[in-house]
């Protein structure tokens, strides 16, 4: 059950799910080259096994040129909006039911590959692109 904290809290409040997909937003950031072996890599690797995630080194452009800075590149973001999933509310947190939170991320993620297959073709992926959820 691991990674599924905001399954928890929609459980303890009640709250509905709305599978949402933002199409364009790996466009938005380019990522420094980390091949493995590479200095950055190894640094990564460490901060991964020390701190549970590795912070992705990324650029966008500048504020006056457009080849380097922290501001996102220009490019359109298109965010697809889901069928929202309900949720019952559970009032007592030690009474959170792995089976039930697994029913709702089965049903959410379905959501979120429903949404991606519809729309992939219209925003330049191919029709065989697969989302893979990891």
């Amino acid at each position: 059950m691991r990674f599924r904290g905001f399954i928890k809290m929609a459980m303890l409040s009640g709250a509905t799910l709305v599978p949402t997909f933002s199409f364009g937003e790996n466009d938005l950031y380019n990522q420094f080259p980390n091949p493995p072996g590479s200095r950055l890599r190894t640094l990564q690797t460490k901060f991964t096994k020390t701190m549970g995630f590795s912070p992705p080194l990324v650029h966008g452009r500048g504020v006056f040129n457009y080849t380097f800075g922290l501001m996102p590149f220009r490019h359109p973001v298109t965010t697809v909006v889901g069928k929202p999933v309900a949720v019952t509310k559970v009032a007592d947190p030690d009474n959170l039911d792995s089976a039930e939170v697994d029913r709702i991320w089965e049903l959410y993620v379905e959501g979120l590959r429903e949404v991606f297959n519809t729309h992939k073709v219209e925003f330049g992926f191919q029709d065989s692109d697969e989302l893979n959820i990891i």
